[in-house]
């Protein structure tokens, strides 16, 4: 009942394709935990995880089959023992011999894509990084196998975007997107603080530019509406249905407040080699901060819209407006 990437892959590759397969790692052992099998009111324990190591024997077959591909989608992940209530983990790396087989893969030189079936957002290892593509699933379901399937061949335009940060290490948590202002500083002493995707990012099979941001007003009330606009121009080959992202950021505040925060977003649909310009309508009343007595508020003063198609500073285009009144 349940359709894996490999039967997508088999079912739906084009006429004179040929698709092989190897297991390349286990995951992980159960075993009894050290206290018994049960509670003392006599309710079974959960078995205790124990990572396996990487087989020598798994990776070669899997490199062997990589050499002679033109392509390799390597399907690592969590299984369901790693996932859900009573099953933290101490670490967020790939468990078993995933990284080692992610590591062989890529020096074979084959354009590798990595299709990542977890509930969390993993640390991947610099293999995965660099791979040609990263597709991460989350729990795609029964059918999610003839959905990446139809993702990777190009059959469905990717439009998904991350709805959390994923960390280039488990030492960086916490890496949501709206921390509080110098809550950590820019850096590490040995690792920057940027994560490896932030929230928001998504990429598709096309490039889409953002421009000439601008305002109706940059004067308003705390009643008003903020009115703006943005030109979205599909730069690619391929159709695109891009979700244009709204943040704000409250430049002055009271108390201790996020450097921006989600606001609003809108999906729109753009041709290849179209500009499209994109109304967005944000109520004033929506730029709130938490003050000092728990009340939510819209403190007096100036503030940026924030616009893109993630969260990453870098990827945003700025406009300021200021709020009067209160």
């Amino acid at each position: 009942m349940i359709t894996t990437v490999l039967d997508g892959l088999r079912e739906l590759t084009p006429q004179g394709w040929t698709v092989t397969s190897a297991l390349g790692a286990e995951i992980l052992s159960l075993v009894t935990p050290p206290e018994g099998e049960t509670f003392p009111d006599g309710q079974p324990r959960p078995k205790v995880v124990v990572p396996r190591d990487p087989d020598e024997a798994l990776i070669a077959q899997a490199v062997a089959q990589a050499r002679d591909a033109d392509y390799v989608v390597a399907v690592v992940g969590d299984q369901v023992e790693l996932v859900g209530e009573g099953r933290s983990t101490a670490t967020l790396e790939l468990v078993g011999g995933q990284v080692a087989l992610l590591d062989a893969l890529a020096e074979t030189g084959t354009p590798l894509v990595v299709v990542v079936m977890a509930s969390k957002p993993l640390v991947l290892p610099q293999s995965a990084l660099d791979a040609a593509a990263v597709v991460w699933t989350a729990n795609p379901g029964m059918e999610g196998g003839r959905a990446v399937a139809e993702l990777l061949l190009g059959q469905i335009e990717p439009s998904g975007r991350l709805p959390i940060s994923f960390a280039r290490h488990v030492g960086q948590q916490p890496i949501y997107y709206n921390q509080l202002r110098g809550q950590h500083g820019d850096r590490y002493a040995d690792l920057t603080q940027e994560p490896a995707f932030v929230f928001g990012e998504g990429l598709s099979y096309t490039t889409v530019e953002y421009s000439g941001l601008e305002l109706r007003t940059a004067e308003l009330g705390p009643d008003d509406t903020i009115h703006a606009r943005v030109t979205l121009t599909n730069t690619g080959a391929r159709p695109v249905r891009e979700t244009v992202q709204v943040y704000v950021s409250d430049t002055v505040t009271s108390v201790s407040w996020t450097d921006k925060e989600l606001k609003g977003y809108r999906q729109v649909d753009v041709a290849p080699g179209q500009s499209v310009v994109v109304e967005l309508d944000l109520p004033v009343a929506d730029c709130t901060i938490v003050n000092q007595a728990g009340n939510r508020v819209v403190e007096p003063g100036g503030f940026e819209l924030l616009v893109g198609p993630s969260s990453r500073d870098a990827d945003l285009l700025r406009a300021p407006f200021s709020v009067t009144g209160s």
